[in-house]
């Protein structure tokens, strides 16, 4: 069955977008201009840090907290749920956020995957700054880090953060430099009519495949996120099966789920127990907890490779 959370993800994946570049244009803080450019293109330029934020994704949600803006969130989306304090924020529906909501906790900033277009113009008419983050890449995700410290008058937070980030996953390459790569056919959601959603190679998703030393079967799909059919994944027959959806509440998949599916069960990982249940909230937000998803991913499929290498604590 569809998560509420795909579908987000799903929507976003047919705008087109460029890195974010973040800059200031005067060497003193208090007093600088701030120009920010999302991952749609879009500019704002911001005179003082923001006090009162509007966030619409979860992984947005986390990096206002990870540089130590999350006291300043006054809105959030409903899947934003950590850290655990901000559960506490007042919430607003994620997929299609009500405008007048939105604008009633009066932000000075908001901040989300790309905003449906009559959201964006109505913080556009009622001259509330806004910036759209949806990465496509690892790298993306590092710039948003920087972006968003920077946004909320944590800069140095936010460029420590990234470089951080950066660092933990290239120390994993690093470890499964050299090894065998298995092939990996990664479920999100086993679906609606027994087809499962899965990714391409155009996505975040598939760089902590590869990254994380293993090989993605549908690579050579043009489409970022979709459903494929379990005969098409009985074709691939992949060394392994990692599993985004064994954490959810509705429908949760495992081994044993999967030996109750039809042609899935024929699957040579399936029979073999080569399915393992990932840490959904790590390998689908792209934010700072992903380099905590390419190590998990990692720890799967290489435990040797890592078996010396310290656990790394959260973000």
């Amino acid at each position: 069955m569809r998560r509420p959370w795909l579908i987000p993800l799903i929507a976003m994946a047919c705008t087109p977008h460029s890195s974010p570049i973040a800059q200031d244009t005067s060497a003193n803080v208090a007093d600088a201009v701030q120009t920010v450019v999302d991952q749609r293109g879009h500019a704002v330029a911001l005179a003082a840090p923001r006090l009162r934020i509007v966030s619409l994704s979860p992984a947005l949600t986390e990096t206002l907290f990870a540089v130590g803006c999350g006291d300043r969130i006054v809105l959030r989306d409903g899947w934003s749920d950590f850290p655990p304090a901000a559960r506490a924020i007042p919430a607003v529906q994620g997929f299609a956020p009500s405008a007048e909501a939105i604008l009633a906790a009066r932000p000075d900033l908001v901040l989300s995957h790309f905003p449906p277009p009559a959201l964006a113009a109505a913080l556009d008419a009622a001259h509330v700054p806004w910036l759209a983050f949806a990465p496509k890449q690892i790298a993306d995700v590092a710039q948003a880090l920087r972006a968003v410290g920077q946004a909320c008058g944590r800069a140095e937070a936010g460029e420590a953060l990234a470089t951080q980030f950066t660092k933990r996953i290239k120390r994993i390459e690093q470890r499964v430099q050299g090894t065998t790569s298995p092939t990996v056919f990664y479920e999100m959601d086993a679906g609606i009519g027994g087809q499962p959603y899965t990714i391409g190679a155009k996505t975040f998703g598939h760089e902590v495949l590869t990254r994380a030393g293993g090989r993605n079967v549908f690579a050579s799909e043009p489409r970022e996120w979709f459903q494929v059919s379990p005969e098409a994944v009985l074709t691939a027959d992949p060394d392994v099966v990692l599993l985004g959806d064994a954490d959810v509440q509705d429908q949760p998949q495992s081994l044993a789920t999967l030996r109750h599916r039809p042609t899935m069960a024929l699957l040579r990982a399936v029979r073999g127990g080569l399915v393992f249940p990932l840490h959904a909230d790590l390998v689908a937000r792209p934010g700072p907890r992903l380099a905590l998803g390419v190590e998990e991913v990692a720890r799967l499929l290489h435990p040797l490779a890592l078996l010396d290498l310290p656990i790394l604590e959260p973000l």
